[in-house]
Order: C-alpha cells, then sequence, then structure tokens
C-alpha cells in the first residue's frame, strides 16, 4: 500500500513544475504524462498522504503486537505440552534405555523451550505474512505495468534457484552437529556432578582440555555453516542488486519515452525491495527453522523409544508375601545373571540374601522392584503374578534404601517427603531423628528447612543414606528392600537404624541384601547366592555354625580386627 501513496505523492508534487492549464482540476496522472497540480492540491495530496502512512504504520505495529501475543500464547502451549509428554514418556521408558544414554544429553533433547518458540512464531508473523505479501505485491505491479512487472520478476527464477540450494546445503550436517552438543552437555554435567573427584584427581585441566577439544570442533562445523551461507547470500545480493539495476535503467529509459511517471519509477523500486525482502526473509527463515527442526526432531524420536512400561493392575492388599519361582535373567542373550531362582519371603518377616560380589543379588532386588522383566519364570506378591501388575503400583509399596539412593535440591524435609509427601511435620522430624539425624539436625542452620545442595552436596555419606532411612520410615512399606543398606554408616548407627526398623507398624516384609553379617545375624532367614543360584539356605545360627559361604562371613566378623 505504501508505495502507491509514495506514487501519488511524488507524481503531485512533480505536478507542480508542469505548466498550468484549464483542466487542472479535472486531470489525473497517467503512465507517461504528469497532470498540472496548483499548490493547494499537492498540499492536500501530501497531508493525505502523510496520514495514511501513519495510520497504516500505527495499526500494522498494533497488529503485528496482538499476533505476537497470540503466537507467543500458542507456543508456550505446544512448548509445555512436548516438554512434559517427552518427559513423561522418557519416565515411563525401561530402566535399559537410561543404561546407553546420559542424563544431560536426553535433558538437552527433553527441553525444548527455545526451539518451538521461533517455528510458531516464523509460521505466524513470517511465513503466512511474507507469502500473502508477495502475492498483493505481485497482483498491484501487474496492474500498474505489465512490462515494468517482468522486468522486476527478470532475475527471480536465478534468485529462487539460489535460495534453494542454500536452504539445502545449509540443512545437511545438523543431525551430527545437534549431537555434538548434546555430548558437550553430558561433559560438563558429568564433571560437575563429580567435582569432588575431579578436584581429588588433579583432573581440572584434563577435563578443560577434553572440553575445549570437543567444544572447538562443534563451533568449527557452526563456522563452516556461516561461511557456506555467506557465499549464497553474495550470490542472492549480486542478483537482487541487479535487478534493481534493471528497474532503473528500464524506468528511467521509460520515463523518457513518456511512457513512466517518476512516480511510478519510485513505486516499482520500492516494490521491488519489499519483492526480494521477503524472498531473503523467507530463506533466512527456511535456514533457521532446518536447526531449529533438527533439534525439535530430537525430542519427537523419544516418542518412538520403547516400549513404554505396560500398564497393569493395581496391587491389591495383602500381607507382603514374595515368591521367586524358577526366575532366569540376563543383561545380555546368552550370559544367564539369575539362573532358576527359586525362593520366598515371609510376610513381616526379615529375609536376608548373602552372597559374593556378582552372585545376583541387586539383580534379584531390580527384579522385584519391576526395574527389568524376567526372561522366564515368575515373580508373586501375595499370590499375584508381578507380571501382571502396574509398575507404578508396585514400587508405591516397596520402600527401597540402597547405597545409589538420589537426593535431591530442595529442603531436607522435602527429601524425606519424597515417596510420601502427604507426611506431616512431626511424622518427619521423627523419622529423621528414628534414622540418626539428630546431630545433623542440630548442625544445619535451618534444620528440616536446610536447602540440600545438588546429589546431596553438604551431606556426608552417611548422612545422605540416613535421609534415605527416614524417607522409607515416613512411607512405611509393605515392602522393605535394604540394598546396603548400612555401608556408610558406624555400628552404633546401624544398630539406631535396625531398632528404628524393628519399630515399624505395621511391620514390612524385609529383604535385607548385605555384605555386613551384623546386618544379617538377626535375619528371619537367609538365602546364600552364588553364580545367580541359591547354595546355601536356613537361620542365621545354622548357616553360621555350618561350613559354607555364610559360616566364614560369621567368623571373620568375629575375628578381632
Amino acid at each position: 500500500m505504501q508505495p502507491l501513496i509514495y506514487k501519488r505523492a511524488i507524481n503531485d508534487v512533480a505536478g507542480l513544475f508542469v505548466e498550468q492549464g484549464a483542466s487542472v482540476e479535472k486531470s489525473p496522472h497517467r503512465p507517461g504524462f504528469i497532470a498540472p497540480r496548483t499548490k493547494e492540491q499537492t498540499f492536500v495530496t501530501l497531508l493525505q498522504s502523510v496520514t495514511l502512512l501513519f495510520f497504516i504504520s500505527v495499526a500494522g505495529y498494533f497488529a503485528q503486537l496482538r499476533s505476537d501475543y497470540r503466537s507467543s500464547v500458542v507456543a508456550s502451549r505446544m512448548e509445555s505440552s512436548l516438554i512434559l509428554s517427552a518427559f513423561a514418556h522418557v519416565l515411563r521408558l525401561p530402566l535399559t534405555f537410561f543404561a546407553r544414554r546420559p542424563s544431560a544429553g536426553l535433558s538437552r533433547r527433553i527441553d525444548q523451550s527455545d526451539q518451538v518458540a521461533p517455528i510458531v512464531h516464523a509460521f505466524s508473523q513470517q511465513i503466512a505474512p511474507e507469502a500473502v505479501r508477495l502475492v498483493g505485491i505481485c497482483a498491484i505491479m501487474l496492474t500498474q505495468n505489465v512490462t515494468m512487472t517482468m522486468v522486476c520478476l527478470s532475475m527471480l527464477p536465478w534468485y529462487l534457484w539460489v535460495s534453494r540450494r542454500s536452504a539445502m546445503r545449509m540443512k545437511t550436517g545438523l543431525e551430527p552437529y545437534y549431537e555434538m552438543w548434546e555430548n558437550i552437555s553430558a561433559r560438563i554435567t558429568d564433571a560437575l556432578a563429580a567435582i569432588k573427584t575431579v578436584k581429588l584427581s588433579g583432573a581440572e585441566e584434563r577435563e578443560e582440555a577434553r572440553l575445549r577439544k570437543e567444544s572447538t570442533a562443534a563451533y568449527d562445523v557452526y563456522l563452516n555453516r556461516i561461511r557456506t551461507a555467506q557465499r549464497f547470500y553474495i550470490l542472492q545480493s549480486v542478483l537482487s542488486n541487479l535487478s534493481k539495476s534493471l528497474v532503473l535503467g528500464a524506468g528511467g529509459y521509460l520515463v523518457l519515452q513518456h511512457r513512466l511517471t517518476p512516480g511510478d519509477v519510485v513505486m516499482f523500486a520500492a516494490y521491488l525491495d519489499r519483492l526480494y525482502g521477503p524472498i531473503d526473509s523467507l530463506n533466512g527463515i527456511a535456514v533457521n527453522l532446518q536447526q531449529h527442526m533438527a533439534s525439535l526432531q530430537r525430542a519427537v524420536q523419544l516418542f518412538d523409544e520403547g516400549p513404554r512400561e505396560a500398564p497393569g493392575q493395581p496391587l491389591p492388599a495383602g500381607t507382603g508375601r514374595v515368591e521367586f519361582r524358577d526366575v532366569r535373567f540376563s543383561y545380555i542373550p546368552g550370559r544367564e545373571v539369575l539362573r532358576g531362582l527359586s525362593f520366598t519371603l515371609e510376610p513381616g518377616k526379615i529375609t536376608a540374601i548373602a552372597g559374593p560380589s556378582g552372585a545376583g543379588k541387586t539383580t534379584t532386588a531390580d527384579l522385584l522392584l519391576k526395574l527389568f522383566e524376567p526372561d522366564c519364570g515368575e515373580i508373586l506378591i501375595d499370590d499375584q503374578p508381578l507380571s501382571a501388575m502396574d509398575s507404578s503400583a508396585v514400587r508405591a509399596k516397596i520402600g527401597v534404601v540402597s547405597t545409589e539412593g538420589a537426593v535431591f535440591r530442595g529442603t531436607l524435609a522435602e527429601n524425606i517427603r519424597y515417596k510420601h509427601p502427604a507426611a506431616s511435620d512431626e511424622d518427619v522430624l521423627q523419622a529423621a531423628l528414628s534414622a540418626g539425624l539428630g546431630k545433623t539436625l542440630e548442625r544445619l542452620p535451618s534444620g528440616l528447612d536446610t536447602e540440600i545442595g545438588e546429589r546431596g552436596i553438604g551431606l556426608s555419606a552417611g548422612e545422605r543414606q540416613r535421609l534415605q532411612i527416614a524417607r522409607i520410615l515416613v512411607d512405611k512399606p509393605r515392602l522393605l528392600v535394604l540394598d546396603e543398606a548400612t555401608a556408610n554408616l558406624d555400628y552404633a548407627t546401624e544398630q539406631e537404624v535396625k531398632n528404628a526398623l524393628a519399630r515399624l507398624s505395621p511391620r514390612p516384609t524385609m529383604l535385607i541384601i548385605a555384605h555386613r553379617y551384623t546386618m544379617m545375624k538377626e535375619a528371619d532367614y537367609v538365602y546364600v547366592m552364588k553364580d545367580g543360584r541359591i547354595v546355601e539356605q536356613g537361620t542365621p545360627a545354622l548357616l553360621a555354625a555350618g561350613s559354607g559361604w555364610f559360616a566364614e562371613l560369621a567368623r571373620q566378623s568375629d575375628s578381632p580386627a
């Protein structure tokens, strides 16, 4: 619209210098002819033009702001939906999925908050408007002068060809490029998560050098993309400026031939900028969208990962009896970890599983928690097959304390409540004291409300393990798995924890996996595993009186240090 206003204003100004005649009032401007104008007429035309340009600009800006807001609303909802859906999907993938991928790389793929908005804005604010603008510009130009329109469009096919080649070249290499940045994120996260080990190993410079090498390679790819883009931009600039020169040259010639007015030439020159401008914009958008889409596609690909943990039936009420029936399991086909494992955990009793490292003890606990599925055989809880049960429902009824238990950012109270968010302040405090955290609460500035650092920084290894025990004491689960639960505790604190667990009411069925004889000697029954099989079983006193692995463990425990 603006170039048409420019045309009318320029032609009226030019009409001031045309010899005045009797037909001033009714003479229209037409191609090759400038009608004479009085100062009053020109002033009115200029005033109208300025007023129209002002209102068109303000109205256009207001419409753009409203459109920006609406597209932001759509983008934020899409971003939230994508992130939540991808996060929820990944959380429900089996544990084997996470064993193959760094958590930082997964986090980067899931969090696409900086990728969706540019795509939505590109379509709503640029692609659709620019496409409409292109059609409108071509239509207006054709109605004004077909010859000049053809001159304007003469370079367009070559320009579009170069633009397409540019977009196709820029598309290559995006997948490995984003993989490189995911690896860099994983490298940074791993180093920061293990910062104490890094410092104790004097590995600061080594970690810095490894990150520098990887980031330099990634930036080299990025800079190469920029160099490629600039080569095409130069060629596009040559074609667009050549087109402008043709328009000015052809337009000037037609003005001299009295076939066009100066206002017509200015109008076509203005429209030419608006013709190539949208094409440049669309080409740039296409390149940027390729980057955003490639990154976004990596998040969408997570939905193809599977299978997800299948939903099942809720775990019915029961006493907590567990039975393994001829269970076999292997992480790698052909290399069995559990070989026909059969045993029973009696309700309300303490059952210990002992044995050397690599015997399959922790794997047994992981199968009970449905972190993995047996290759064959069956696991039953209260005579209900575990395979038919919902994974989340099963884990909600089982408490776990292990050497690998997580401590999250947040307060100490929030960490204790993690498995049972509705626990009262009194219950949380009592659980903390029962788990041996009394001295810790005295040391921390705000007690239970003290903010804990990431991965439990600020707490000792023993305090982190006591926190996990407090978490279980609050939850009061039907089944309780203690996997080296007191490995980081002294004997006095271990006895306090055992006393606290003994006071749980109702008393859960307990499965203890430990290397300490002191943790197993008070168990009701003991199974000794070796190479994925049960090789000994009986009461602690019976096994300690024998000559097997458990008896040797008991003798070593009784020997003076």
